[in-house]
């Protein structure tokens, strides 16, 4: 079953993400799988380097879609 899940701050690697402010980036993988950011400064370049990492169906950006 699919899962939504909220990327904790323990888990980023950028300390701009632990800054609050940003966007909130949704990813959702071809398995059916959601990964929430959060406090995301860059949104374009965040999604273009998950995309490169990970199998992604969709993306959005403070809800709104993300042209891939």
């Amino acid at each position: 079953m699919a899962k939504v899940l909220k990327v904790g701050d323990k888990y980023r690697t950028n300390n701009l993400s632990l800054i609050e402010g940003g966007s909130t980036v949704e990813i959702h993988l071809t398995d059916g799988n959601v990964l929430v950011y959060d406090k995301i400064k860059n949104p374009v370049a965040y999604i273009n380097m998950i995309s490169k990492k990970s199998n992604v169906h969709q993306a959005f950006v403070n809800g709104v879609l993300f042209d891939l």
